[in-house]
């Protein structure tokens, strides 16, 4: 591999390609269309004047593929709020501008449908008892389909900015309500379990920083949405319970079923 390597995820690894490029070798177990739905979404995000990396080519090295990107040389808005937590406010409205901003463009139905996607996943998710599992699905059957381009995981991590702010990370595009993908945010700024042994002080502020980043977002764009909290808050239990499924730590799958049956038993008693 030429270059050297820049950072990686739970999905990639990102090496240096060249002058101005840069290879996101995705990690052996993910499937090729996983790879393959990345680059043709991000291609129709470039094409749709989104601020994205401009996606070049697929590739391949040792039997893993990846995609030759654009590089961006700006730093993640996660970092800088950790490094600038006095700019919170900002950074929280500047997600919800690139987020609702996003949300104008109409989605494609090649990139899948979020409702689908949800139930699948809340079929599978472990931790949930089937009667639960049910319970989730019925309250997903009521919300109402959409047909607007999501990304499916818009955080801090997954905005560089450099003067301007690119959006990375399109595997989980796809087309829907911007309600869900919304709600979606909500939960993965507001949840998150911290490593163990975490000492006090760094709980309290993490949760402090959280709380302020969340409401801060939330607020700004159900104003420019013109969405009510109840249109995103009713997304927050299907959602919820389709992360399950996901690579996230057992500590913070514990937090999401908590939260699932907090709210279940809250709609029981209604």
């Amino acid at each position: 591999m030429q270059g050297k390597r820049i950072g990686e995820g739970r999905t990639a690894e990102v090496w240096e390609y060249g002058t101005g490029k840069i290879l996101k070798l995705y990690r052996e177990d993910i499937p090729a269309q996983y790879v393959e739905h990345e680059y043709e979404i991000s291609k129709y995000v470039y094409e749709h004047n989104v601020l994205t990396p401009q996606p070049m080519e697929l590739a391949a090295f040792e039997g893993r593929m990846g995609i030759v990107f654009q590089q961006i040389q700006g730093r993640s808005m996660l970092r800088l709020i950790g490094e600038k937590p006095w700019k919170l406010a900002e950074y929280a409205r500047q997600m919800a501008v690139l987020h609702h901003n996003l949300h104008k463009l109409q989605g494609a139905e090649a990139f899948g449908k979020q409702k689908e996607n949800l139930k699948s996943s809340i079929i599978a998710a472990p931790m949930l008892a089937m009667e639960e599992k049910t319970a989730v699905l019925a309250q997903l059957e009521q919300l109402p389909e959409g047909d607007r381009l999501l990304h499916g995981d818009f955080h801090p991590d997954n905005v560089l900015l450099d003067g301007q702010a690119w959006i990375i990370d399109w595997m989980t595009g796809i087309s829907g309500n911007p309600a869900g993908d919304a709600a979606r945010s909500v939960i993965m700024l507001s949840m998150g379990a911290l490593p163990p042994g975490a000492s006090l002080a760094t709980r309290l502020i993490t949760g402090f920083i959280r709380q302020r980043l969340t409401k801060g977002y939330i607020r700004e764009y159900l104003r420019l949405s013109g969405l009510t909290y109840a249109e995103v808050k009713a997304w927050v239990l299907p959602v919820a319970a389709a992360r399950l499924t996901e690579g996230v730590p057992l500590a913070e799958k514990e937090q999401l079923v908590r939260e699932i049956r907090r709210r279940l038993r809250l709609s029981s008693l209604r």
